[in-house]
Parts: structure tokens; sequence; C-alpha cells
């Protein structure tokens, strides 16, 4: 299974406000290039949230679910993005991961975003885990991390999880249930882009 970054804002010239830009089919891993904006969507574009809207506990950063339906990936109808909420409880689209191959329910990593600054937003590492995931970890610089997770209000199987903002890259991703028994892999790459 491959991920890919769906929706990212920029930042416009100097003093513009950032929007939304639908990016091109390129794969996000650690090994591709950044995707480049196509010309088509160079508008802002507004994804509404699906589901409840999760505070990451960091400032003003939280996720969503987003919908997706691109006729070439077919077993794909959502993603989950990372977004800011203003004061006044509205929401700004920064970045979004999705399933690009496969099903974006088979069980395991999804669409794991590595962090970024989005128009003046520390954006950490995030992604879902589809199962019964009760804790996920991942060795960052040599020691072991525990991600913050929520359960989607859509569909409870969908487990979103983030880092710390700021941190490196998680390797060695790894989820478990409440008995502690370790859950199946799927995709543990980190995607920039």
């Amino acid at each position: 299974m491959s991920k890919r970054i769906l929706v990212a804002a920029v930042a416009a010239a100097a003093g513009a406000v950032a929007g939304a830009v639908l990016l091109s089919g390129v794969p996000a891993s650690a090994n591709a290039a950044t995707p480049v904006p196509t010309a088509a969507a160079a508008a802002a574009v507004t994804t509404p949230a699906l589901g409840d809207v999760i505070p990451s506990g960091f400032g003003d950063v939280v996720f969503y679910g987003v919908p997706v339906q691109l006729p070439r990936l077919p077993e794909t109808t959502f993603g989950i993005m990372a977004g800011a909420r203003d004061a006044a409880g509205g929401l700004t689209n920064l970045v979004a991961t999705n399933e690009t191959s496969g099903s974006d329910k088979a069980p395991g990593f999804h669409a794991v975003a590595a962090g970024m600054n989005v128009g003046g937003h520390d954006v950490p590492t995030f992604g879902y885990y589809y199962g019964p995931a009760a804790k996920i970890t991942a060795r960052i610089r040599g020691t072991v991390g525990v991600a913050h997770q929520a359960r989607w209000s859509e569909d409870p199987n969908v487990v979103v999880f983030w880092f710390d903002p700021g941190v490196a890259d998680p390797e060695n991703l790894q989820a478990f249930d409440a008995a502690g028994t370790e859950l199946p892999a799927g995709d543990t790459g980190v995607g920039h882009g």
C-alpha cells in the first residue's frame, strides 16, 4: 500500500491567504519528489469535514475525515485532513493523506504523512490505522515514542494518530490491541510531499 498527499495548503505571495491546492497523483514517499500542484487546482478548495473534528492538543491544529472520490482509486473513499480551527470554529484545510493502492480499510497503517509547517501551522506526523489499535508506538531518534490517537466518529475502526510536532520521522511503527498483542503493520512508510 502506498499513500499520497491529496490536498495541501500553500502560502501564496506575501500577505496572501493560504488556500488548499489539489496535488498531482505523484505518490508521497520518502524517496518521491515533492508533488507539483496542477494548474487547474490553483483556486482554493473547501473540503467538507466527515465526522467529528479531532483536536490535536497542539495549538489550533485538528484532524478530520474528508471524502475522496477519484475513479482511479475505487477502493479509497476517505482521507484524513490536518487542518486549523479558528476562534469562531471555522476550519482551514492544511494537508491531507489518503490510500492510493488497494483498500483504505485493509488492516494496518495507512497514509502516514511526515510533519511539516504549512502556512505557519506546525502539522505533526500523522496518519491512520485501520483496526483495533489501542496503542501506537514508533522509534524516534533511538527512543520509543507513543502516538496520540483518537477513533474517527464515522468509522470506529479508523484510528487517527499523530506524534508531537517537530519530532523526527517515526520508524518501526507498531500498533497493539487492548491486550498488548501486536497488530498487522500495513504500510508503515512515512510520506513526504
